[in-house]
């Protein structure tokens, strides 16, 4: 993965979260835009909802799963997953 492809996927308006996936099938979830800093084009580090801290390598990252949009009017969803 390029580092450029990860920063385009933190900017998108609105904001969208997603999961990293690691080479070796880790996922790693990203709520919010500011839990994610993409330092260079071979580094990122994530602060995930566990208060976990994450430094990957990003040209070994397979690739980003990105939530779909949720319609407006409705509810967002619980970011823990539940109802």
């Amino acid at each position: 993965m390029r580092a450029e492809d990860l920063r385009e996927v933190i900017r998108t308006q609105p904001f969208r979260p997603f999961a990293i996936v690691a080479a070796d099938g880790a996922r790693i979830r990203v709520d919010h835009p500011e839990w994610i800093l993409v330092r260079s084009d071979r580094s990122a580090v994530v602060y995930d909802q566990e208060e976990r801290l994450h430094i990957l390598d990003v040209m070994l990252l397979q690739r980003v799963e990105v939530e779909p949009p949720v319609p407006a009017g409705s509810p967002a969803p619980e970011p823990d997953g539940q109802e």
